[in-house]
């Protein structure tokens, strides 16, 4: 209940010096990748356990101190809704480390983050429509307004890392998961433009990635994510 308190004092120090210009606002720019960023190609390295006093990640609305207070929060920018009853911090989706966070508290315990909702932890913008894990579990109850869809892939101990307790897929295999979507969600969700952001700001090649295709010849969609690779080739 301390932890919710004092992350409600910090909502509403927030809610006072913003506008609704503020929830407007698209993210900062520091969260995309840049020039500098491509240019300097630094291997990516598994982050470092996040702080064990952190506040709670996602807010509920029964935690805070009236039921149109989430709105409100969520209307001057303070918050992000995921649904109804239930939002998460702006400043916490502007972080690597708080969005590992966001994604540990509403995926089910014990599974890995993948595919476009690894995506989001690695590159930040809007929360995607459906958490994605690796798992042989199937869960069909919505969490957060969002439906669970699993992936049965092999994912071997070099394409995992972790970000605090979260654990995740590597940039370059979220990079493959997200090139072998179906050509329909591929397109809505601007997949080839994901998959680039990615190798800029992580500093990888689509040679990476077609080295873990080979090694998966059967996955679905495959012969499509690797002739992707091979035409962008020339641009990494």
């Amino acid at each position: 209940m301390g932890r919710t308190r004092c992350c409600y004092r910090r909502l509403m120090i927030y809610a006072t010096i913003s506008s609704p210009q503020a929830a407007r606002t698209a993210l900062p720019s520091s969260t995309l990748p840049t020039a500098a960023a491509s240019a300097s190609r630094t291997p990516f390295r598994a982050p470092l356990n996040m702080p064990s006093h952190m506040p709670p990640a996602v807010l509920k609305a029964r935690d805070l101190p009236g039921p149109m207070i989430l709105h409100r929060l969520a209307f001057v920018g303070a918050v992000r809704k995921l649904d109804n009853a239930s939002a998460y911090l702006t400043e916490d989706a502007n972080t690597l480390y708080g969005r590992g966070a966001i994604v540990r508290s509403v995926a089910p315990y014990g599974t890995i983050c993948c595919a476009v909702t690894a995506a989001w932890v690695w590159l930040g913008g809007e929360f995607p429509k459906t958490i994605d894990i690796v798992s042989t579990s199937h869960f069909r109850t919505l969490t957060y307004g969002r439906k669970i869809r699993v992936f049965n892939r092999n994912a071997p101990a070099e394409h995992l890392t972790s970000i605090g307790d979260l654990r995740i897929t590597t940039p370059q295999r979220t990079a493959c998961d997200i090139a072998l979507l179906s050509e329909e969600e591929a397109g809505d969700i601007y997949a080839n433009e994901m998959v680039c952001a990615l190798m800029e700001t992580y500093g990888f090649r689509p040679t990476d990635c077609l080295d873990i295709l080979a090694a998966n010849r059967f996955w679905q969609n495959s012969p499509r994510a690797k002739q992707f690779f091979r035409i962008i080739e020339h641009c990494f």
